[in-house]
């Protein structure tokens, strides 16, 4: 099959696909670089969930990136 890709990036699953998945138009999907090809799944990987919720409780505990990039500095200068 072929579709073209719209002017914000957009394209359109073929409907028999989207049946045969079952996916309608709030269906959450991941997205993949596989070497020169995009991976399409329907929900999202272990990495995005996990990542998600590091965030998440990152912010509560009011951690920044900079927070975790000294704190690395520290270790790795210890341990080298």
């Amino acid at each position: 099959m072929v579709t073209r890709m719209r002017e914000k990036g957009q394209i359109t699953i073929p409907s028999g696909i989207r049946e045969s998945l079952h996916l309608s138009k709030d269906s959450i999907l991941s997205i993949a670089k596989v070497g020169d090809g995009i991976l399409l799944m329907q929900k999202p990987s272990v990495f995005e969930v996990t990542s998600r919720r590091f965030i998440k409780a990152a912010r509560e505990k009011g951690i920044s990136l900079e927070n975790l990039l000294k704190d690395l500095r520290k270790i790795r200068h210890k341990n080298p």
